[in-house]
């Protein structure tokens, strides 16, 4: 096997099912490579950073399987160029070909079955990056797995487009000395162009409220949210929020379920978080996390670390050093 890395570029290439095993495995996720017959297999794979992501186009021979274990905070999505492959993600087994690609969850991802020449490229994208952009689209908070639907047809519509920017990306990342690198907003366009067609054309679990029609907020839900937005370092309760906003807490609570996805707690953490996040990234010499979050009302700091980097994809301590 040869491999070789310059700056955020590596290719790795050999007939060593360990050593490949090796290359695609992430901190978190142990990968296991296994021949099906004696045939052998050979492989070249090419990966580069593209900022917020990363991508990879990678070319097999062989029959031969490939097994996790472990999991991660990433959604990984495959977009062949030509070649078969069997996935089995959560459970289900899905059959990736020139005409469908697969998207799913690090966690869920178990297995794939190689079935003789393939290439494709792989997108490698933080479940953060995605929900952050989620949220900042619904401006609701999002947490958790979007459930993506893991077929993604590469015939017409979405999937051809994503496919020709992931091909650009990695096209402009790579070949004649890395055009994209010395231009780093056309490279931050390209990657929040990809980001936003994986949320806005690929099925997921809050697909129908980002399709929905945009229906102006109620009267009461959007005083509310100016209430917490002027009392967000006050210790507020679910009470506080009604009578600030002069409704009852069901009345309250309804509001925001129908129009906003979330409750009303949820959104005033969402807002701290925020105000929090924009603090530390603008902090003052001397000031720590601890007093940044007490000022915004969070008071358990495990809790609040939990919290923040579900949100931002990192700890508290790393924005402010940043």
């Amino acid at each position: 096997m040869t491999a070789a890395k310059v700056a955020d570029f590596l290719i790795a290439e050999g007939n060593d099912p360990v050593e490949l095993a090796a290359t695609l495995s992430l901190p978190t996720v142990k990968l296991t490579a296994r021949p099906v017959n004696k045939t052998g297999i050979l492989y070249k794979c090419r990966f580069t950073n593209a900022g917020a992501l990363s991508i990879g186009l990678n070319r097999y021979q062989g029959q031969f399987s490939i097994t996790r274990e472990g999991a991660s905070d990433l959604c990984l999505i495959f977009l062949p160029r030509y070649g078969n492959a069997v996935f089995h993600v959560g459970g289900k087994e899905i059959v990736s070909s020139g005409r469908q690609g697969v998207i799913a969850d690090c966690a869920q991802y178990e297995s794939t079955l190689f079935l003789g020449a393939r290439e494709h490229f792989v997108i490698i994208i933080d479940r953060n990056t995605l929900s952050n952009g989620l949220s900042d689209m619904l401006e609701i908070p999002i947490s958790g797995s979007l459930n993506f639907r893991p077929e993604i047809d590469l015939t017409a519509g979405a999937g051809v487009a994503i496919t020709r920017i992931a091909a650009t990306l990695q096209a402009g990342l790579v070949l004649n000395d890395g055009p994209l690198r010395s231009a780093p907003l056309a490279l931050a366009s390209l990657t929040d162009a990809l980001t936003q067609m994986i949320l806005e054309t690929l099925p997921h679990r809050f697909s129908e409220e980002l399709h929905r029609p945009f229906y102006p907020l109620p009267r009461h839900v959007k005083r509310a949210i100016e209430f917490m937005e002027a009392n967000l370092s006050k210790p507020l309760s679910i009470q506080d929020i009604a009578g600030g906003c002069g409704v009852s807490v069901r009345t309250l609570h309804q509001g925001f379920r129908q129009f906003k996805v979330t409750t009303p707690i949820a959104h005033l953490q969402h807002l701290r978080l925020e105000a929090v996040h924009k603090e530390l990234r603008y902090a003052e010499p001397g000031q720590t996390v601890a007093e940044i979050a007490l000022k915004w009302g969070f008071t358990h700091m495990g809790r609040f670390a939990s919290d923040y980097r579900k949100r931002f994809g990192q700890l508290p301590s790393a924005t402010l050093r940043s």
